[in-house]
């Protein structure tokens, strides 16, 4: 888990316990029917909402954006220049038989070595693109629909605990029981919508959001290749991606200067 995810969970979740451990008995914060009314209606209308595969694509995805650390652009950039002074240098031929990158780029400069043509090329790796931005937005998708529907349902078992509690005036030995049932479904639904669902939603983003940059600057990278375009100007294209500060080249010729 990266850093900034790991300290706001343990905090978020050390809050909560403290405020809980500071009563006088924390004991009464676990409440059964309140966690099924709220957890059980949460996955029920999940399930109803979102195919079972979709779902289970979502809470995948979800354990690699927390998990899962994003190559730096940077280094990505200086790969892909490597590969093309490779391929000036030795061929593509040769290139190819020490290829040692895997997935969305190594696609790319296969299609290049098979002389697939820069339209072909650039149709193929724009559509996995858009398939990839449309797995993510579903992920994204899920996620927001929990945070919506988990405070809903805190609202259900409070309704629930509030017509047992009109129920019980007559018997005070249950309205105890009612009470506890109407605020901690409140309780448990504001929980999981804004310290769980609402985050890992904004997390998916931001770790597609990354994720597209990196595959266009290798698409960039694979069509300056095709194109035998020079790598020093397909350096400074590919750095037109970064941030000033991320740019190597820059880096490099402030430092000589």
């Amino acid at each position: 888990m990266d850093r900034g995810s790991f300290l706001g969970m343990l905090l978020g979740v050390t809050l909560l316990a403290v405020a809980i451990g500071m009563g006088p008995n924390p004991r009464i914060f676990f409440h059964p029917a309140s966690l099924i009314v709220v957890v059980g209606g949460v996955i029920a209308a999940t399930l109803i909402r979102f195919p079972m595969e979709h779902v289970a694509y979502a809470f995948s995805i979800a354990s690699r954006a927390f998990f899962t650390r994003t190559p730096e652009t940077q280094d990505l950039v200086g790969q892909i220049v490597g590969l093309s002074q490779r391929a000036r240098r030795e061929g593509l031929l040769k290139m190819e038989k020490s290829l040692d990158v895997e997935g969305f780029l190594a696609k790319g400069l296969r299609m290049v070595v098979d002389r697939s043509g820069r339209e072909h090329i650039h149709a193929v790796l724009a559509q996995e693109l858009r398939a990839t931005q449309d797995r993510h937005h579903q992920g994204q998708e899920i996620f927001r629909f929990i945070a919506l529907s988990a405070p809903s349902f805190g609202m259900v078992g409070t309704l629930i605990g509030m017509v047992q509690l009109f129920a019980s005036l007559k018997d005070p030995s249950n309205i105890g029981g009612a009470m506890a049932l109407s605020l901690l479904s409140t309780l448990y639904g504001a929980v999981i919508a804004y310290l769980l669902a609402i985050p890992i939603a904004g997390k998916l983003e931001l770790r597609s959001k990354e994720e597209l940059q990196l595959k266009q600057i290798m698409m960039e990278g694979v069509l300056g290749i095709e194109g035998e375009l020079h790598p020093t100007a397909l350096e400074a294209q590919l750095n037109a991606f970064l941030a000033p500060k991320e740019r190597g080249s820059e880096r490099r010729k402030s430092a000589r200067g």
